[in-house]
């Protein structure tokens, strides 16, 4: 008898009763704990897919909202620049703008000749244009002065064109011919 078929003789009440629990133990491994540790996989796998769908819902509803409070605050600036940059109809608009050209041109050192209007509104728009065609002369630094003035003037003034002439004699002034448009707020009649 070998030593290996001794032992088990000898030790049958032992050996036995271990390999039984052993197999069991298998067997419930397999029968009960692995399913339900795939079940929890499974759950934990889904737990995830959840969260990122609700980080992602989340964020689409910070954006959401950030583009709602973004749209109420433009259109609380839209309406402040039509109340309080704007001027409510065409006479505000001719005084803005006479007033600023005869202050630049005065404080630019460059004359003021003559001044021509043109009026325009479109039919889908609450707002109309008042453009102004206006002729000065003076040195060239000095109307390079006026036109920059007028750009950064705190008057919403649009300078459209600009046109510079010199007379016949070299020693002559500058004749410059600019065009500044202004908006201002149309009421129902168009005025």
């Amino acid at each position: 008898m070998s030593l290996r078929q001794r032992i088990l003789e000898e030790k049958r009440r032992l050996i036995y009763p271990v390999v039984t629990v052993l197999l069991l133990n298998v067997g419930l491994y397999l029968a009960v704990i692995y399913p339900l540790s795939m079940k929890v996989t499974a759950n934990e796998q889904s737990a995830q897919v959840a969260r990122d769908a609700a980080n992602a819902a989340r964020r689409e509803y910070e954006a959401a909202r950030n583009t709602v409070s973004g749209k109420a605050a433009a259109d609380a600036e839209l309406k402040k620049f039509y109340s309080e940059v704007l001027p409510p109809d065409v006479s505000a608009a001719q005084r803005v703008t006479y007033l600023k050209i005869q202050q630049l041109a005065q404080k630019s050192n460059v004359t003021y000749e003559r001044a021509s209007n043109e009026v325009t509104r479109d039919q889908d728009s609450t707002l109309g244009k008042l453009s102004t065609t206006v002729t000065l002369s003076g040195q060239y630094r000095d109307i390079r002065n006026f036109i920059h003035q007028l750009e950064t003037a705190p008057e919403f003034l649009i300078l459209e064109t600009v046109a510079l002439s010199q007379g016949a004699e070299k020693t002559s002034a500058l004749a410059v011919t600019v065009k500044v448009s202004i908006y201002y707020q149309a009421g129902a009649n168009g005025n």
